[in-house]
């Protein structure tokens, strides 16, 4: 598995932990209540002589539940939980990557209602990673 992928996989990971009302997954939302997290289409990086990387990834939260509360307090303990670690070994990491810092750039908000009245909610994390060089 990639760097990337590697790392959010870990960050999902640390987000089920928290024991949203469903179990957080990659791809499209599923029918019924559900959370998807994926990568946005860009990502910033900084390349380094020895081949590491310091790298942003924009990580998007999208959601749906029947009850407004119940979604919007899911989301918003995923972001505080996230952006509150202040020791850094608490965050995932593995032979090669280390992230380093997670933070909110859009926090959770309404963007529509489907048609059997599931309310949707999307919100962003930026995930600050290290990759290391050779």
């Amino acid at each position: 598995m990639n760097v990337i992928d590697s790392a959010v996989e870990s960050v999902i990971a640390m987000m089920n932990a928290l024991h949203p009302f469903a179990t957080i997954t990659r791809g499209a939302l599923p029918t019924g209540n559900g959370i998807v997290c994926e990568v946005a289409p860009t990502y910033n990086a900084e390349n380094y002589l020895d081949k590491g990387a310091r790298i942003q990834i924009d990580l998007t939260l999208n959601a749906k539940h029947s009850n407004l509360q119940t979604l919007s307090n899911a989301l918003n303990e995923i972001h505080d939980a996230l952006t509150k670690i202040h020791d850094h070994s608490d965050y995932p990491s593995d032979t090669g990557w280390q992230v380093i810092d997670i933070w909110t750039s859009v926090y959770p908000r309404i963007i529509g209602r489907e048609s059997d009245n599931a309310w949707v909610m999307a919100s962003s994390l930026i995930v600050n990673l290290q990759k290391k060089g050779v």
